[in-house]
């Protein structure tokens, strides 16, 4: 078993892979361990830390932890973890399935657990009837679920989750397959549109992109903007009022918003509100893309890099046809950012294109790029951390905002 220690875990590279469902809400996050660009499974203390160290605990934004966990360290999870369980999926090599006490996951299931197998190639061994009935998830690549035709192997009750989703048609023949739970590199791009004329709701979200292109905007360009949609505006008002800030008096105007939060922070916010007024699509999305922003900000500051509101700014920018519905083409057609952002996006080019693949390398969980980057692995782990962290604390305080 790998020598890992509560104390220590958060300096050891941990990212997740969602797992989603048609619609692309995330249903658990896959917790994962780098060390030596090796990838490990889940120990009895990795799930102790993400109950004692919030930073890990935040990377699963209140969703379930889902974990590999090897036939051997079953027990010592059973043995040494006295807590409830009930945020836990724990996923079991098919093969060694066999060799795990079903009453260890008799009692693992009593304390709230969630049990199932991860199927690397071939057929579902014969396992016993009461392990299987203990089983509420298999997870296998897209290709068995597609070639092999395991969705006939499967009990009823079991969520089918397909791995290795990277495409459109890939996802596409899951569905007609049944299989709706998947992992992978796969976002909802869209390709054409027959939009003529960008709907009202997204317009002045990409006006204020448009704004912020520019670093030397000022407040009054940025109120007079924001002041002709009365919603955006005392939503953007509420959640500066809300317990996010918690300010010991009441902000009346933007222009005393600015005194408190400075012209950076206040364009950042306005933009991401603005957004989260124009997507209709999932929340895990727009999430997806505020976690990136705010680790290209990060990796920007440490390396003291000037104007970070760009790097902030690509991060969103990068993920704006996921959340619009609208072709990247279309969008940056519209919009006269700075040559920097642009390159970025389309390109990977620039400091501002290394930031962005830098997250995009942790998203995807792969370690090796992210070593072979020019950012230092422990920099890009705390970034990665410290956005995710953010993101959470930031959603949840727009939410509250607007059920106020």
């Amino acid at each position: 078993m790998a020598d890992f220690s509560v104390e220590t875990l958060s300096e050891t590279p941990f990212a997740r892979i969602p797992v989603c469902d048609a619609e692309f809400n995330v249903i658990a996050y896959e917790l994962v361990v780098g060390g030596n660009g090796q990838y490990q499974p889940a120990l009895p203390e990795i799930i102790a830390a993400t109950l004692t160290d919030p930073r890990i605990h935040d990377l699963l934004n209140n969703r379930p932890a889902l974990l590999l966990a090897e036939a051997d360290t079953v027990k010592l999870i059973y043995t040494e973890l006295r807590f409830p369980m009930d945020q836990f999926w724990l996923m079991l090599d098919a093969r060694q399935a066999i060799r795990v006490d079903p009453y260890l996951i008799t009692g693992l299931k009593k304390r709230g657990a969630h049990f199932g197998l991860s199927l690397n190639h071939g057929d579902l061994p014969d396992l016993s009837e009461e392990l299987l009935g203990n089983i509420s998830f298999i997870r296998a690549s897209s290709e068995q679920f597609l070639k092999r035709h395991l969705s006939a192997q499967l009990n009823d009750k079991w969520r089918g989750i397909a791995s290795d989703v990277d495409d459109a048609a890939c996802h596409q023949a899951l569905k007609a397959c049944g299989i709706t739970s998947i992992q992978g590199r796969y976002l909802p791009r869209p390709e054409t549109t027959d939009i003529k004329q960008f709907p009202s709701n997204k317009l002045i979200a990409l006006e204020i992109l448009n704004l912020l292109g520019d670093v030397n905007v000022s407040l009054e360009e940025l109120e007079n903007l924001i002041i002709q949609d009365l919603q955006l505006y005392y939503k953007l008002l509420r959640f500066i009022n809300s317990a996010y800030y918690n300010f010991n008096r009441k902000i009346n105007s933007i222009k005393e918003a600015l005194i408190y939060l400075g012209l950076n922070t206040l364009r950042s916010i306005s933009l991401v509100i603005a957004l989260s007024e124009s997507t209709t699509r999932s929340p895990d999305l727009f999430y997806l893309a505020l976690t990136r922003a705010k680790m290209c900000e990060i990796l920007a500051k440490a390396n003291k890099w000037p104007n970070e509101s760009i790097y902030f700014n690509a991060g969103l920018i990068s993920l704006l046809d996921v959340l619009l519905d609208i072709p990247m083409d279309l969008i940056l057609s519209e919009l006269p950012l700075s040559p920097s952002i642009k390159q970025a996006v389309l390109y990977n080019e620039g400091r501002t294109g290394a930031a962005l693949q830098c997250a995009i390398h942790y998203e995807h969980v792969d370690w090796q790029k992210i070593e072979d980057s020019q950012f230092e692995k422990d920099l890009a782990h705390s970034a990665y951390l410290d956005a995710s962290r953010w993101a959470t604390t930031l959603q949840q305080g727009l939410t509250a905002a607007v059920e106020s």
